[in-house]
C-alpha cells in the first residue's frame, strides 16, 4: 500500500496533474486499484481532485488529481537543517570547499555505475542514481533528439538558492561524468518547477 501511494505522489511531483488513467497506466494497475490509493491519499489531504479545465468531451468531464501543499512534506529534504546551518556559520570559501567535496564523493559514488554504458544508458543510469539521492530526477526527450535531465525535487533546496555552489558543482559533475556539455536551462531558485540540464552527445 505505502509504495503505491509513494509511487502516485511521486508521479504527481514529476508530471503534475494527472487523469485517472495516467496514473493507473504509470502504476501498471487497473483504474479501481489506483483510484483507491488516490482516495486514501485525497483522504489524507495530500491530493486533490477537480475536473479537468478545458475538457471539450462529451459525458462526464474527466478529472484531474494534483498535489496539496502538505504533500511537500513527504519529499526527501534531510539536508536542509544541516546545511542551513552551514551557510550561518561557516565562510565563503569554506562552503565551496565543502560543497567541493561532496560533488566528488558523489562522482566517486557514480562513476563506477555508469562505467561501460553507452551515452543513453548513461544519462539513464544518472537520473536514477539522482533520484537516490532525492532529486525525483527524470530524462525528458526534446525534439531534436537531445536528451534533458530534470529535477523535481531538490533536498537541499534552500541553501542551493542561496549559494548556488551545489547547483555549480552538480552541473560540473554532470559533464565530467557524461563526457558533454551540459546547460541548465530551469532552476527551482528562480520559481522554477524544476531544474533543467540539457545534455547534447558529442557527435
Amino acid at each position: 500500500m505505502e509504495s503505491r501511494r509513494e509511487a502516485i505522489l511521486a508521479f504527481l511531483k514529476t508530471h503534475g496533474p494527472a487523469s485517472l488513467a495516467q496514473i493507473a497506466t504509470r502504476l501498471e494497475v487497473s483504474k479501481q486499484g489506483a483510484l483507491r490509493h488516490l482516495d486514501a491519499l485525497e483522504a489524507d489531504g495530500l491530493a486533490t481532485v477537480a475536473p479537468a479545465q478545458n475538457s471539450h468531451r462529451r459525458g462526464r468531464p474527466e478529472s484531474v488529481y494534483t498535489l496539496t501543499a502538505s504533500a511537500g512534506d513527504h519529499f526527501p529534504d534531510g539536508h536542509r537543517e544541516l546545511t542551513g546551518e552551514l551557510v550561518e556559520f561557516i565562510t565563503q570559501q569554506q562552503l565551496a570547499a565543502f560543497f567541493e567535496r561532496r560533488a566528488a564523493r558523489i562522482e566517486a559514488e557514480y562513476a563506477p555505475r555508469l562505467s561501460g554504458l553507452d551515452f543513453d544508458a548513461r544519462v539513464r543510469e544518472l537520473a536514477r542514481l539522482a533520484s537516490e539521492h532525492g532529486h525525483m530526477a527524470e530524462v525528458v526527450e526534446l525534439g531534436d533528439g537531445t536528451l534533458a535531465l530534470r529535477h523535481c525535487n531538490c533536498p537541499i533546496q534552500d541553501v542551493a538558492a542561496r549559494t548556488g555552489l551545489p547547483c555549480a558543482n552538480e552541473q560540473q559533475m554532470y559533464e565530467r561524468l557524461l563526457g558533454t556539455p551540459v546547460a541548465r536551462t530551469t532552476w527551482m531558485a528562480q520559481a522554477a518547477d524544476d531544474c533543467t540540464y540539457v545534455i547534447k552527445e558529442k557527435q
